[in-house]
């Protein structure tokens, strides 16, 4: 992708771009993790983009963006045009339904077009994958999971065809209700079928054997399947979307939340929009007329414009392994260890931040102290934890997940434990930002590779 960039920028424009001339946003799923973002920027950075070069954009942050900078009447809602823009000081829930995720937050409008987030992403892998599974097993039910399996590995080419043609039904579905969708039905998966059942049945019997036998029919080469048996493919998708809506509103900070900003590819689907409808009568539905493309033209926004998100809330609580003084009858015996400061408590959570709290991008939220516990110690390492819960008690607990490593080393030694180890963090960005500072030198590390081993 990096390449062809390249080539079609060079192709269109005059002059040559140079590779320092480009400023790279990658878009990433609001639920995707700490981790799950590193990854990308590593990916990005084999690719050929120097990590200066790059930005991660959370996607309903960007599709909001896209949607502050519409001009008026440039959005659908119930079939008209409505005014996009939402005044300062007003709430409103994204919902960004993509291929895979559907992510979902909040966000307060500020001054000068700058949004806060109201409530950390959330969401699901619930999107239109999840229809595209159900109709893999729709086929299944008609030909059987070998002949399937077979099709779509020896004859990939036509499934690929079939995938496609599914897509373009799967956008126009919930048009109509009457009569049926057609597709076409490939000659070599009829040919697998027969070839398995040793042409003792045919396809045609099949289906009509089969609990699709008043909804599907197969004439030719041509596969009739009612809209009703179409918008039962939808069904999970569109349940499990709407009760993680409905456990949402329930929670105080959404009582004022009467708009839903409806954006990616499946937010243009009638069964989605109708759903949420009739789920929510009282929410209003705005979904921009480029819904399927808010998102990246939004990452345009922000790669140019970084800080128009003032402030975001933490979905984890951030905290590293520490040692503490053995308490006896308060710690357990297993976790006890000799250091030359006397017995002490090992993989404690050490509380850095608090899930749930407001951080702002830019801003340094964390600043510890920490000392070693051993003379002649040649470093400190660092295990860095995630956590569901606000106060967990030990890095083992079910709760918490490391998220990485990082470690500085000392390069003069000292003859008495005690040494001094600054660490500051950053997370009010996309991304996290780690640094320690060796006090007595002030040699610095920040995060470095084996920061997310």
């Amino acid at each position: 992708m990096v390449d062809d960039m390249k080539v079609v920028v060079n192709q269109r424009l005059t002059g040559v771009i140079m590779k320092t001339d480009i400023h790279w946003v990658l878009t990433v799923p609001a639920i995707c993790s700490d981790l799950a973002k590193q990854f990308m920027r590593q990916a990005a950075v084999k690719a050929g983009i120097t990590t200066e070069s790059l930005t991660i954009v959370l996607e309903p942050e960007a599709a909001s963006l896209y949607c502050q900078h519409l001009p008026v009447n440039t959005t659908v809602t119930d079939g008209s045009l409505t005014k996009s823009q939402f005044p300062p000081g007003s709430k409103y829930m994204v919902l960004d339904a993509g291929g895979g995720t559907i992510d979902i937050t909040v966000h307060e409008v500020q001054s000068q077009n700058t949004l806060r987030e109201v409530r950390a992403a959330n969401g699901g892998d619930w999107g239109g994958t999840m229809v595209d599974k159900a109709f893999e097993n729709f086929l299944i039910d008609l030909v059987g999971e070998t002949v399937f399996d077979t099709f779509k590995h020896s004859e990939t080419e036509d499934w690929l065809h079939l995938s496609r043609a599914f897509e373009l039904k799967k956008q126009a579905a919930g048009a109509q209700s009457e009569g049926n969708v057609t597709m076409h039905f490939p000659v070599s998966l009829n040919d697998l079928f027969e070839t398995e059942n040793e042409s003792k049945l045919c396809i045609k019997d099949a289906i009509v054997a089969s609990k699709y036998g008043k909804t599907v029919e197969l004439k030719r080469d041509k596969l009739k399947i009612s809209h009703s048996t179409i918008g039962k493919l939808f069904e999970e998708s569109l349940e499990q979307i709407v009760q993680h809506l409905q456990k949402l509103m329930k929670d105080e900070r959404m009582a004022d939340i009467k708009t839903l900003l409806m954006v990616g590819g499946y937010s243009e689907s009638l069964l989605l929009q109708r759903a949420i409808k009739s789920a929510f009568p009282g929410i209003h539905e705005v979904i921009p007329q480029e819904a399927s493309s808010a998102v990246l033209r939004g990452a345009l926004i922000f790669g140019h414009n970084p800080i128009a998100v003032t402030e975001r809330v933490l979905k984890y609580t951030y905290g590293i392994a520490i040692y503490q003084p053995f308490e006896d009858g308060k710690h357990p015996e297993s976790k006890r260890m000799k250091t030359d400061k006397g017995d002490c408590c090992r993989d404690v959570f050490g509380n850095l931040i608090k899930k749930g709290l407001s951080v702002t991008p830019g801003e340094t939220q964390v600043r510890k102290q920490y000392t070693t516990g051993n003379k002649k110690q040649t470093g400190l390492c660092f295990d860095i934890f995630i956590s569901e819960e606000k106060t967990p008690t030990y890095v083992d607990d079910k709760s918490c997940t490391k998220i990485g490593t990082i470690e500085i080393g000392f390069e003069e030694l000292d003859d008495i434990p005690g040494r001094i180890v600054n660490l500051t963090m950053l997370l009010g960005g996309t991304e996290i930002i780690v640094e320690l500072e060796d006090e007595k030198t002030g040699n610095k590390v920040i995060n470095t590779a084996e920061f997310w081993g």
